[in-house]
């Protein structure tokens, strides 16, 4: 796919939420498309892109700005790009993955132990504080309670559509440990302007999302996790060893290895074989070959409903949009 294809795609898939930011997708001219071509792979992605620009005082309101930036401050662009990170996790991907942390749960008697790689500021490394339902659509919109946290203080609500072979609710609540927050810029939200940087790449339209970040914050900042400054997979060794003795060690990236080049992508899967730790991921639909492996054959990729691949251990369990709001379970836990 090139990368103006890219860019098309992306217009399509955000265009409902973000109209903004689907006009400035579509807005690529042949300077902007050759500059992104000369960055890596991993580091043209639209989020990324707008993120920097606005950075750099494009407005995002604007739907020539993008362009007018890249002929104005073009070496900006092309130098702020290549070391640049997505900081925007989005809280909404846990719904697909609080019911595999409750598998995990039943399943172990020690405590789990978990490493958020790609934390950023750590609003996908607080499974155990979300008050999670479901709305089962081939159950006529059913509304099921998945989890509800042990925990007190600050918590998340999410609410997500499922169908397929949606897990049981979770049989008793439970809880995470330890938490290491693993990012090549992992940000600490007790820091002034802490989550202004974060929300710096969510499209403008998207109050609602802004505040369900800020929740996410609140209840992660109750419990704040070791940070690491590093990255896949050269520092998952020293993240992982950061956890203690007799506890049952869970990887969780969420978005992450769409930005670790490919090469490097099947090295982190090895090295998790290896270290004999479980792994929970969202992660982009194809992305990973042995995970798409395990995808059953009606699954169709250019779904937008398929964007992305809810896995454990390297085997497919569900797929969902981007977001992680609407999720098809395709096997039991």
């Amino acid at each position: 796919m090139t990368t103006r294809d890219r860019y098309r795609a992306y217009a399509d898939r955000i265009e409902p939420v973000s109209p903004s930011y689907a006009a400035w997708a579509r807005s690529l001219d042949d300077d902007l498309v050759a500059l992104l071509d000369s960055v890596p792979e991993q580091r043209r992605q639209p989020e990324l892109v707008f993120a920097v620009a606005r950075r750099l005082g494009a407005d995002p309101t604007d739907p020539d700005a993008l362009r007018a930036l890249g002929r104005e401050a073009r070496l900006d662009l092309a130098t702020q790009l290549p070391s640049a990170t997505v900081q925007a996790n989005d809280p909404r991907r846990a719904a697909p993955v609080v019911p595999l942390f409750a598998a995990l749960t039943a399943r172990s008697s020690r405590p789990i132990a978990l490493v958020d790689a790609g934390a950023a500021a750590g609003l996908c490394s607080i499974p155990d504080r979300v008050t999670l339902d479901y709305v089962v659509t081939d159950r006529g919109g059913e509304r099921v309670r998945m989890h509800t946290p042990a925990a007190e203080g600050p918590l998340l609500h999410l609410v997500a559509e499922a169908r397929g072979a949606v897990p049981a609710p979770a049989a008793h609540p439970w809880s995470i440990g330890t938490r290491v927050a693993l990012d090549p810029n992992p940000i600490d939200l007790a820091e002034p302007g802490a989550f202004d940087r974060l929300v710096e790449a969510v499209p403008p339209e998207a109050t609602d999302r802004t505040t369900l970040m800020r929740e996410a914050a609140s209840a992660a900042l109750a419990v704040p996790p070791v940070r690491l400054r590093g990255s896949l997979p050269g520092d998952l060794d020293r993240a992982l060893d950061h956890l203690p003795g007799g506890c049952e060690p869970v990887v969780l990236t969420t978005g992450t290895l769409v930005y670790v080049p490919g090469v490097d992508r099947q090295r982190v899967v090895d090295r998790l074989t290896e270290r004999g730790v479980h792994w929970i991921a969202l992660e982009r639909t194809g992305i990973l070959d042995g995970v798409a492996a395990t995808l059953p054959a009606d699954v169709d990729r250019d779904d937008p409903d398929a964007f992305a691949t809810v896995s454990l251990d390297g085997v497919a369990v569900a797929v969902c949009d981007p977001f992680g709001t609407r999720v098809r379970w395709l096997r039991d836990l």
